[in-house]
């Protein structure tokens, strides 16, 4: 099911502040009421449909995981970080992802969104922050995170990824060694993927000779 474009419902910019949300819901709220259009199918459609996208978007957390959903699909743009660059704040925003990405339908996701996404997270000037303050903790919180979201991608998008993690894990054997094993293990599963199609033609072919013969002998 493609994901409901609730700015569009409610008639407002992306970038809309709360006093603009709630001006446009209070008016087409009053519009389709289904009070003021009594029997009005239609009316009532709309106005369940403006109820739901201004429970989203009112809400602050939810309208923050409803954006990165909406931006992984494809449907707009990432808005600039306001809040303060930390160690921690990055943490937070990889496991935030993971959360969103927990909740989605991987068939209908932008691969390019969800890549261009991660390396947001993996600019130079976050990179440079992290190496920076030296936290191997966070650091390794941060690149198991982003190693669990890249499950969702194919793996013709991890190269430039998997070199900003291994960036981040410097010399640090234990990060290096969870970076290399994840790569080592996707490509694993490539290749079988690869090599399905041949499998079942195989056992495919070996099933008719076998009822064949089988066949022949009764």
């Amino acid at each position: 099911m493609q994901l409901k474009d609730h700015y569009k419902t409610l008639g407002v910019r992306p970038s809309a502040v709360q006093a603009e949300i709630k001006k446009a819901y209070r008016e087409l709220a009053v519009r389709y009421h289904p009070d003021k259009n009594p029997g009005n199918e239609f009316c009532e459609a709309q106005f369940k449909e403006v109820a739901e996208a201004y429970g989203i978007l009112a809400d602050k957390d939810r309208r923050a995981k409803y954006d990165d959903e909406r931006w992984l699909m494809g449907m707009g743009s990432k808005t600039s970080y306001e809040d303060a660059v930390t160690p921690e704040w990055l943490r937070k925003v990889c496991m935030e992802l993971n959360s969103s990405l927990a909740t989605m339908d991987t068939h209908r996701m932008s691969q390019r969104a969800l890549q261009a996404y991660i390396m947001l997270i993996l600019s130079d000037a976050h990179i440079g922050v992290l190496l920076r303050d030296g936290d191997k903790a966070v650091n390794g919180a941060i690149v198991s995170e982003l190693l669990k979201a890249t499950e969702r991608l194919e793996i013709g998008y991890l190269g430039e990824v998997l070199h900003g993690l291994r960036l981040i894990a410097g010399s640090d054997a234990g990060m290096k060694g969870m970076i290399a094993a994840n790569a080592a293990d996707r490509q694993r599963q490539n290749r079988r993927q690869r090599m399905f199609p041949y499998v079942v033609i195989a056992v495919t072919l070996a099933l008719c000779v076998f009822m064949y013969l089988y066949g022949g002998m009764s």
